[in-house]
């Protein structure tokens, strides 16, 4: 018998959003369970990796990290759509979501250096699937977690200006790779493709995304993304996602979350 599959994420997360696409496109049933930061630390250090998300649970197995759970469910429940199975073209593929797993690292640092500012903005987004006590804990606590996340991240200038030069170049990148075809390898859509739209999800905020999509988060992001609304790549991302993201199971149950006070 098929272990079911459960999925460990935050709502917030665009790690999470490019394991949760995954499951979708390639049918693959699944029940997932959100987490509130940094509540999870204990439950994610079970897995023994850390404590970033997502996780992917089967029965007593639990595998952490986004590539990680893409070869698991490859061999495990696949073998999976996304990865071609031509080799030259599958070591493409994967290649390219490495480097897009890469550039998420510096979406996560170009967005907060910016937006840990706003602590009501962050608290909200960290506590979209909390209890009451968690919201009131982490409000109280947030100075404290906001010094730690800023250290985590390294939110330096040069940092920055890091991130912000490698982000401008995995646009390059995309609008290169797709000037002549809607797809990162090859004539079909991949984990190249399905990675680097959802870890830049954040930045271009398709409307497939409840949480990217909602108006204050919208709004919270501007500033960052000004330079680069109308790049070529952006509106690849967004075609992207208008094509090929299905529905989100809990997209009501989390835009009731964002609206609520």
């Amino acid at each position: 018998m098929t272990e079911p599959l459960r999925l460990y994420t935050f709502s917030i997360s665009h790690f999470s959003e490019k394991i949760r696409w995954t499951l979708g496109l390639e049918k693959l049933p699944f029940v997932e369970v959100p987490w509130t930061p940094p509540f999870h630390v204990v439950a994610a250090r079970r897995s023994g990796r850390g404590t970033t998300v997502p996780v992917l649970e089967a029965g007593d197995v639990r595998v952490q990290d986004s590539t990680r759970i893409l070869h698991w469910l490859d061999t495990h429940r696949g073998p999976l759509t996304l990865l071609p199975a031509d080799e030259a073209s599958r070591r493409e593929a994967l290649a390219i979501e490495a480097r897009f797993d890469d550039v998420g690292k510096h979406v996560m640092r170009l967005a907060y250096a910016h937006v840990l500012r706003d602590a009501d903005a962050v608290v909200k987004l960290w506590t979209l699937d909390a209890t009451p006590m968690q919201r009131r804990v982490l409000r109280a606590s947030f100075p404290v977690f906001r010094t730690l996340f800023r250290r985590r991240l390294d939110v330096s200038a040069a940092r920055v200006r890091s991130s912000r030069a490698a982000i401008e170049e995995s646009l390059a990148f995309i609008e290169e790779r797709t000037a002549s075809s809607p797809f990162l390898v090859g004539d079909t859509l991949s984990i190249a493709d399905v990675t680097a739209a959802a870890l830049l999800a954040p930045f271009v905020c398709p409307d497939e995304h409840p949480v990217y999509a909602s108006a204050p988060f919208r709004a919270g992001i501007a500033d960052v993304v000004a330079p680069w609304q109308s790049r070529p790549a952006f509106a690849w991302v967004r075609s992207t996602y208008r094509a090929h993201r299905g529905p989100w199971p809990r997209a009501a149950e989390v835009r009731a979350s964002l609206a609520a006070d």
